[in-house]
């Protein structure tokens, strides 16, 4: 078993935000959560400063191409353990653990891709919202030859947990992220998502009443991403986590 922190690599947490609002429109769903904010959470959920999607396909990529590089032999795995805690006086305070399973799978016996599992459970406390959440991912990566020049990667994203929102109407509650990823591009020399796409469903339960909502993601290059939440679209930054109605 093997210790990693990868300094280049974001942290891989998941933040769970869900905004209090009232029913209007065709904008909402149910009587405590708009699309505007599922937009934010589902934003959150995937940018790199808050450690969501962007930053889960980083790690997974480093160590799958650390398992690769390593070859355990068809079907052999390689195990990482490590923690993060946010730096001192960062304006969101996290403290995460995680574990990765690694598979090396081969065609006609020879190394080809490798399948990981992974774990997470920890907590982060910011200036709209703290919680305490579990997560699960499944991923598989391949273009991990020395001649290829991207990673393609798909698989599924989860998290869940409680939240207690410190602004607005203070909701609190628990919520569920579920994000199935595909194909997704991620050239080696920058090591950020080029394309692909991704379909989610959020849903959970406030002191307002429960919440569903679903929809699809286009990443389109340039640390952007193109957000359909129940048919109303954002454009989201992956760095920042913003959400603009496009």
């Amino acid at each position: 078993m093997k210790k990693l922190n990868f300094i280049k690599v974001p942290a891989f947490i998941l933040l769970l935000a869900v905004g209090a609002c009232s029913k209007t429109n065709n904008d909402v769903v149910d009587t405590s959560v708009t699309t505007d904010d599922a937009a934010t959470i589902m934003a959150s959920s995937m940018s790199s400063n808050s450690g969501g999607m962007v930053s889960a396909s980083a790690d997974v990529t480093v160590n799958a191409q650390l398992t690769f590089n390593a070859n355990p032999g068809c079907g052999g795995t390689k195990t990482y353990q490590f923690s993060r805690q946010s730096p001192q006086g960062a304006s969101i305070s996290y403290s995460y653990a995680f574990s990765y399973t690694h598979t090396l799978n081969c065609v006609n016996n020879l190394p080809d891709n490798v399948s990981s599992t992974a774990t997470s459970t920890g907590s982060f406390d910011g200036p709209s919202l703290s919680s305490n959440d579990s997560g699960t991912s499944t991923f598989t990566v391949g273009g991990l030859a020395s001649a290829a020049t991207a990673y393609n990667l798909s698989g599924s994203y989860k998290r869940a947990g409680s939240f207690a929102k410190k602004t607005g109407n203070m909701n609190q509650g628990n919520s569920s992220v579920d994000i199935t990823v595909s194909s997704l591009v991620i050239p080696k020399a920058s090591g950020t998502i080029a394309s692909g796409n991704a379909t989610f469903n959020l849903s959970g339960s406030s002191n307002k009443g429960s919440f569903n909502f679903s929809g699809t993601v286009t990443f389109t290059g340039n640390n952007q991403a193109n957000l359909v939440v129940n048919g109303t679209a954002y454009v989201v930054n992956l760095l920042n986590g913003n959400a603009t109605r496009s």
